[in-house]
């Protein structure tokens, strides 16, 4: 048996930072939205215990990998006599802030939970993601989310589906550590409120959405890497653009649009001027994955 699952990118209409948990980790309040730009996991039984897992990029170590994780993860807890052989092909930049790596470990684990016929539901799979990162508890649903603690704690919302964004990868390096540091020298006190938390569901809305973007991490990240600075400076003035956000922690920048003319447009444009790499993609709902 042979299932193909497409791991979605995820950008944070809202990100802010509530405090410093005794672990080590920042306490976050985020709302996370799937967008169609995809990684591809195809899996199949493997006829010997363990994982073998390719891909069309170097993946360095595999014992670091988060597929490769995330596999013997479930394979050890609740099928340690099944083995799995996992194809994934890479689309979403490696560390742009659009939890890629994330998504790619949480659908492993959805995907070879089918696979394997386990039966484990939504909250099994969130607990077990969250071991492996503080984003990837989101990905086991997608579609879009309040997110709370570390980002582990997940409150679905309605979908919200069809809007145009652009994401602009500059090909520049953002450290998330860094950008955590520089947060802390310029932290204020100032918390702002999550419209989220206090019931806000019209989030279909284009306009209504531009006026609620919020990322904490914004100008720390703009800070810290020269290159996505350089992009944001040259991209003050674009057309059919709501609004432009960092997403996460960088290095993605990313442009909410008007209409779909408008942000096949603007990639085309962003693509032109060497920019980095533009993509022109859309909302998702939780069921826009299996392939």
């Amino acid at each position: 048996m042979k299932l193909t699952i497409h791991a979605p990118a995820k950008v944070n209409w809202f990100l802010e930072i509530t405090g410093r948990r005794p672990d080590g980790f920042h306490e976050v309040v985020t709302v996370m939205q799937a967008v169609s730009l995809y990684d591809t996991i195809t899996v199949e039984d493997r006829p010997a215990p363990g994982t073998a897992l390719r891909c069309n990029v170097d993946l360095g170590r595999l014992e670091e990998n988060l597929v490769y994780r995330a596999a013997e993860l479930l394979r050890t807890r609740h099928a340690p006599n099944r083995g799995a052989q996992i194809a994934l092909t890479k689309q979403i930049p490696h560390g742009a802030g659009l939890g890629g790596g994330s998504s790619d470990a949480s659908n492993t684990v959805v995907a070879l939970n089918r696979l394997w016929g386990l039966n484990l539901g939504n909250e099994a799979l969130r607990a077990l993601a969250a071991e492996l990162g503080s984003d990837c508890a989101f990905f086991v649903e997608g579609g879009v989310a309040l997110c709370t603690g570390r980002g582990e704690q997940v409150k679905q919302w309605p979908d919200v589906t069809g809007i145009d964004l652009v994401l602009l990868y500059p090909e520049a390096v953002c450290p998330t550590k860094d950008v955590y540091a520089d947060l802390r020298v310029h932290l204020t006190a100032f918390v702002k409120d999550c419209y989220l938390v206090h019931g806000y569901e019209g989030v279909g809305d284009r306009c209504q959405l531009a006026s609620l973007v919020t990322n904490r991490l914004q100008e720390s990240a703009l800070r810290v890497s020269n290159g996505m600075r350089a992009a944001w400076l040259q991209t003050s003035a674009e057309s059919g653009v709501l609004v432009r956000f960092v997403s996460g922690s960088g290095s993605t920048i990313a442009f909410l649009m008007e209409s779909e003319d408008a942000a096949a447009a603007l990639a085309r444009s962003l693509q032109s001027r060497g920019l980095g790499r533009a993509f022109p993609v859309k909302t998702v709902g939780k069921g826009a994955r299996w392939g």
